[in-house]
C-alpha cells in the first residue's frame, strides 16, 4: 500500500507511513511549544533579576521584600547561568508534559488508534459510522452514534478531514445528527428522572471542571441511550440514533 504524506502548512500536519496516517499537532505548533515557549521563558528569567532590583530602589515599600532581594541578588555569570538553566528546564518539561497530553489519532484502512498520555484506545473501522469536528474536538460515532472519540484535536481541519478519507471513513463536515440536540435544563419532561439527575450531577462536575467525574457520567448517559456535549458548562442532550 502506498505511503501517505502530508507536509505541514495551511493545510495539512500528520505523519504518515506504512499504510498509515498519523495526526499530530501541525509543526508550526510544534516548534512554538519547543522553540517558542523556552524563549520566552529564558527571556522572563532574564529580566525578573535587574527587574527585581529596580523595584528595590522605589522608595515605596513593596510586599514580599526578600523575595526581590533574591532575585535581585543574581547578578554573578555562574548565578545567571544556573538561573536561566533552571527556567529552560522547566519550559522544556512543561512543553513536554503538554505534547505528552495532545491527541494523537493512528489511522489506516482496517482500524483507528487514539492516543492520549499513556492510553491507547483501538476502534475497528466497522465501528465507525461517522466522523466530524465539533469546534477543534474530533468525534468519532459508532453505529449506535454513541461518541467512541470526543477530543480536542491541534492538528489543521483540512489535514484531519484528508487522512480520514484517505482511508475510507465516513467523513462529515458537520455532526450529521446537531439538529436532534436540546438543551438541558433541570428536570427536562422529555427525558426520565434518572437521565435528569445524572446529567444534574454533571453539571455540577462541569462546574467543578471534575473531568473523570464527567466522562464518567457521560458514559452513564449513553448506557441510558442519550449523547451529550457541552458548550462552556451548558449540557445539550440528544437520543442514540442506530446507523
Amino acid at each position: 500500500m502506498a505511503t501517505n504524506k502530508f507536509r505541514d502548512g495551511p493545510r495539512a500536519s500528520p505523519d504518515s507511513g506504512g499504510g498509515q496516517t498519523v495526526l499530530i499537532a501541525a509543526l508550526s505548533d510544534r516548534l512554538a511549544l519547543f522553540l517558542g515557549l523556552p524563549g520566552l521563558v529564558l527571556l522572563v528569567g532574564l529580566s525578573l533579576p535587574p527587574l527585581a532590583r529596580w523595584m528595590l530602589s522605589w522608595e515605596t515599600a513593596l510586599p514580599l521584600k526578600p523575595i526581590f532581594w533574591l532575585v535581585g541578588g543574581i547578578d554573578k555569570p555562574w548565578e545567571v547561568a544556573v538561573n536561566l538553566a533552571i527556567w529552560l528546564v522547566l519550559a522544556l518539561v512543561t512543553a513536554f508534559a503538554a505534547m505528552s497530553e495532545s491527541l494523537r489519532v493512528t489511522i489506516d484502512d482496517a482500524e483507528l488508534r487514539v492516543t492520549k498520555g499513556d492510553g491507547t484506545r483501538t476502534f475497528a473501522r466497522d465501528r465507525v459510522s461517522a466522523v466530524f469536528l465539533d469546534g477543534k474536538k474530533l468525534v468519532v460515532l459508532d453505529l449506535r452514534s454513541c461518541q467512541l472519540v470526543r477530543d480536542r484535536h491541534q492538528a489543521h481541519q483540512a489535514a484531519i478531514a484528508a487522512g480520514f478519507r484517505r482511508h475510507g471513513y465516513p467523513w462529515h463536515d458537520h455532526d450529521p445528527y446537531a439538529d436532534l440536540f436540546r438543551s438541558w435544563t433541570a428536570a427536562t419532561p422529555e427525558l426520565p428522572a434518572a437521565a435528569n439527575d445524572v446529567l444534574a450531577a454533571r453539571q455540577s462536575a462541569l462546574k467543578n471542571k471534575a473531568h473523570r467525574e464527567i466522562h464518567a457520567l457521560s458514559a452513564a448517559l449513553e448506557k441510558m441511550g442519550y449523547v451529550i456535549r457541552d458548550e462552556g458548562v451548558h449540557q445539550f442532550w440528544r437520543p442514540l440514533v442506530q446507523s
